[in-house]
């Protein structure tokens, strides 16, 4: 199911696997994104896509707050606003 900003949580996994170059079907949603290999240069590469694609709520503060994989994708999907 796509929310506002037109994310998945396969457009965000994949999104993640062309950065770090994992394979999208071995990033689970408890993996540490540093631990996949995510650096600060390609992380900010990541908030300017998905700010263009809608999600203008997300900052590095935010996904630094939780850097697991299923904790981001929690947050990109989720209105602004909306608490969990």
């Amino acid at each position: 199911m796509a929310d506002h900003a037109g994310l998945t949580r396969e457009s965000i996994v994949e999104d993640l696997a062309a950065m770090t170059g994992v394979p999208s079907t071995q990033i689970a949603d408890g993996d540490d994104i540093a631990d996949l290999g995510l650096d600060s240069v390609r992380l900010m590469s990541l908030i300017e896509k998905w700010r263009a694609t809608g999600a203008e709520h997300v900052d590095v503060v935010a996904l630094s707050s939780d850097s697991r994989v299923g904790s981001w994708i929690d947050l990109l999907t989720r209105a602004p606003g909306r608490h969990p």
